[in-house]
């Protein structure tokens, strides 16, 4: 099977995973290296397309009492007393801890005629609020004195997930993972060890619980040159009128490069509000907490103005001008943290403000945002000076040994190894934003965002 020509992998990678390809440059090694280039950037590949987690909760009962119908932050309750169920509940010290100094312990003196009956769970706002589309993982050690016991785990509310799970062994410890399916909504949902019915007469010991949300990290990028629209959308783009306004749309090659192509949106009404004319991506989860960056090319043929938004998760607003003519504008946003995890709206709103015009769009990225949202300024005093255009980094008057530059997403874009007073790097991608860290000859780290010139 013959071998990817460099070209076209470098085809490949620059129009379906840029972020990758930005790697791909910065390997440029001779072709001796080629085989531990191959290696490396597959390696990384592999990495980036893992899921990745987020704990929501955790509980080892190290901290916790007991009280009415809880022990620690787990819901205890009988709701099956009539069908003849019935349990005991404390924490578990010393030797009959599973792990730590304590544990949950249920003795359960009658399982009673429904599996519902008696609830071991945990369904609180603040921690088990899950987002539609996301799948969660729940890790657990759990025991009994009797063998061939038996529960069920359940999502409820966002979910109909269900579990059975065996206990075969008597008096072993157990560590179980159980992984969901994906959410069906996104709000509060109760995570129940559900001991009635089945469930033999015994004690149950249940120590480190840890539930963790599952996601695929957002790095999405169209640059509209392999995508033949429809009625309704663009690739993964749907364009959705929501009033009285009207427009056409398509793709069309650029004028300065016929083989690349960008979006078009020729409003022909705008109608009353700016969500009436959406031009949205709406399959991608988004995760509670994390930023977000939103980078594309925009130019209309007279100044105008359109809204990008993140809803959903978010109330996240900017508001776009574009100074018109023929040549197209780089435009890079960062969000706010989002609300909530589940789906988001990435849209663009063309109703009003926007006039009627025609709009061009090209690419587009939106990237989880990896890096610290407070940057810190370089000190007071620090001699390093820093200039940013036409794709060259200069940095002058510093004495400074590496220097790493991110993309806001927080994507190494570049890296030098230098001793010099004044040195420039080249940066790849067309950016308009950097993060620039610098190692100074002491070892101190200074970081800095800057904005291209004019």
């Amino acid at each position: 099977m013959p071998l990817i020509s460099s070209i076209r992998l470098k085809r490949i990678l620059r129009f379906r995973y840029p972020f990758l390809y930005n790697f791909y440059l910065l390997t440029n090694m001779k072709h001796t290296m080629k085989k531990t280039v191959i290696g490396i950037f597959f390696l990384v590949f592999l990495m980036s397309m893992k899921a990745e987690e987020r704990i929501i909760f955790s509980e080892n009962f190290e901290e916790s009492t007991v009280g009415t119908d809880l022990v620690g932050k787990m819901q205890v309750k009988n709701f099956n007393s009539e069908g003849g169920a019935n349990w005991t509940y404390d924490l578990a010290t010393g030797a009959q801890a599973l792990s730590g100094a304590k544990s949950a312990h249920l003795n359960i003196l009658n399982a009673g005629n429904q599996w519902w009956g008696l609830q071991f769970k945990v369904e609180d706002a603040a921690s088990t609020t899950v987002g539609k589309s996301l799948k969660y993982k729940t890790t657990f050690k759990i025991k009994s004195s009797t063998a061939d016991n038996f529960f069920q785990f359940y999502i409820q509310g966002m979910s109909g997930f269900v579990q059975e799970v065996p206990i075969p062994a008597g008096n072993v410890i157990q560590e179980i993972t159980i992984e969901s399916i994906p959410m069906d909504n996104t709000g509060m949902a109760n995570f129940m060890w559900a001991f009635g019915s089945h469930a033999n007469v015994g004690d149950i010991w249940i120590d480190d619980i840890v539930i963790s949300e599952i996601y695929e990290p957002i790095n999405y990028s169209e640059n509209f040159n392999n995508v033949v629209p429809t009625a309704t959308t663009i690739g993964d783009i749907t364009l959705a009128n929501y009033g009285n306004g009207a427009w056409t749309f398509g793709v069309e090659p650029l004028e300065s490069d016929a083989s690349n192509q960008c979006a078009w949106m020729n409003i022909t009404e705008n109608s009353t509000d700016w969500w009436t004319l959406q031009f949205k991506i709406d399959k991608f989860a988004a995760i509670k907490d994390k930023q977000y960056i939103i980078s594309f090319k925009a130019k209309s043929t007279v100044p105008n103005s359109f809204s990008v938004r993140v809803e959903g998760v978010s109330s996240y607003v900017a508001n776009i001008n574009t100074t018109g003519g023929d040549t197209f504008e780089s435009f890079v946003l960062e969000t706010s943290p989002m609300d909530k995890s589940g789906l988001a709206n990435f849209l663009w709103g063309f109703g009003r403000p926007t006039v009627y015009d025609k709009i061009c769009i090209d690419d587009l990225m939106i990237q989880e945002k990896s890096v610290t949202t407070k940057i810190p300024d370089f000190p007071e005093g620090s001699d390093v000076k820093l200039y940013f255009s036409e794709n060259q980094l200069r940095i002058v008057n510093g004495l400074y040994s590496n220097v790493y530059v991110y993309s806001p997403a927080g994507v190494l874009l570049a890296c030098s190894q230098t001793d010099n007073h004044d040195d420039s790097v080249s940066i790849p991608g067309g950016q308009k934003l950097l993060i620039v860290k610098i190692i100074d000859a002491g070892g101190r780290i200074t970081t800095k965002k800057v904005i291209a010139q004019n």
